[in-house]
């Protein structure tokens, strides 16, 4: 087990020696009150009860001790390094959150870059000026040509002071997908040439993707959601590794 780095906080109340087991541990509402979210418990072959919780858009599990008198905050792993909260956290925080964003970037104004009956759709956020969303892009162009991939842009402009009018550019163009294509061949001469009208009819969009974006909870770009070969909807922010390349634009 290499740079494993555990952090478990012990936390203690002082409360009466019985706690009904209908009632909320005392310690679980002190964690609450400190902002903490609880989205549901587990059971753990350790044979203690966690809990699935976030905290400024961050998972933690939560380990309820049998005395119901205090809670370690952390990993609980096992023999093999297995951390036993990742399951729980999965089913109970990641996918009903990333089920809900998916149905919002269906609903959203997105820029599609491939074939329409492309069997693997990629929703990613990416801002014209993302040196990284150039790489993604780059990545899926053998699948995108092969009709395996459709990428759907969702146009955001935070990076620079100028990404919020080439979004815009792109967005408000009477064809936003060969505006797309336009961009992406000259993204490193700086993009396609501006045009005032359609900066004007797509800057109100890039602004509510902008406001999508801050909902979601996605903090850069690109940031991409995708089905996983168990139809599990999976999110990556940043630049994916090669291994998560392989497994969003490989076969299903």
């Amino acid at each position: 087990m290499n740079n494993l780095s555990i952090s478990i906080f012990l936390l203690t109340t002082a409360f009466s020696n019985y706690v009904s087991a209908a009632e909320e541990p005392a310690v679980i509402k002190y964690i609450k009150q400190q902002g903490v979210t609880i989205a549901g418990t587990f059971e753990t072959k350790a044979g203690i009860k966690g809990y699935a919780a976030k905290v400024q858009g961050r998972e933690l599990s939560i380990y309820l001790t049998p005395d119901n008198q205090h809670a370690l905050i952390g990993s609980l792993i096992n023999a093999k390094g297995e951390d036993l909260g990742t399951a729980a956290l999965q089913r109970l925080i990641s996918a009903p959150q990333n089920n809900l964003a998916w149905q919002q970037l269906e609903q959203a104004n997105w820029v599609a870059d491939g074939k329409a009956d492309a069997p693997r759709i990629i929703y990613t956020f990416t801002d014209p000026n993302c040196p990284f969303c150039h790489r993604l892009r780059q990545a899926a162009a053998p699948f995108i040509d092969k009709g395996q991939v459709q990428l759907r842009h969702v146009m955001v402009g935070i990076l620079r002071q100028d990404s919020l009018a080439k979004a815009a550019n792109i967005l408000g163009a009477k064809d936003p997908a060969m505006a797309l294509q336009q961009h992406i061949q000259r993204y490193e001469q700086g993009g396609s040439k501006i045009d005032n009208a359609a900066v004007a009819k797509g800057e109100a969009v890039i602004l509510k993707n902008n406001v999508l974006m801050q909902q979601l909870g996605v903090a850069a770009t690109p940031t991409s959601f995708y089905r996983d070969v168990n139809g599990d909807i999976q999110m990556i922010q940043g630049m994916p590794s090669a291994t998560i390349l392989a497994a969003m634009f490989g076969d299903l």
